[in-house]
């Protein structure tokens, strides 16, 4: 029984090992989670007006910046936290000026 009991003992310590080092290295870009957004809009600053873009793709970086692929104008736009922002739905007309009316040309 005294066998049985430390290797228990012994499985035990090594899964919390485990576990805990998991949690530590997953930490930064915590892909132990399931934090995948959907943004199907973004209103990005450009020359002095907020433009609505309608977002195909999107990607995220280390930074406080993003990179979204547009449907509407088939564009990459690299673009900070500080002058754009992503929409799951279609924002309010007063959260930009203009929509993209490049179609895709």
């Amino acid at each position: 029984m005294k066998g049985g009991l430390k290797k228990l003992i012994y499985c035990t310590m090594a899964s919390g090992i485990l576990l805990g080092a998991a949690f530590t290295f997953t930490g930064c870009n915590k892909d132990l989670t399931d934090l995948h957004y959907q943004f199907n809009y973004a209103v990005i600053e450009e020359n002095g007006k907020d433009v609505l873009h309608k977002v195909k793709s999107w990607a995220d970086s280390e930074s406080e910046s993003f990179t979204i692929q547009t449907e509407c104008c088939d564009n990459y736009i690299w673009a900070s936290a500080n002058r754009g922002n992503l929409y799951k739905n279609k924002p309010d007309s007063s959260a930009y000026d203009v929509e993209c009316e490049h179609g895709n040309e």
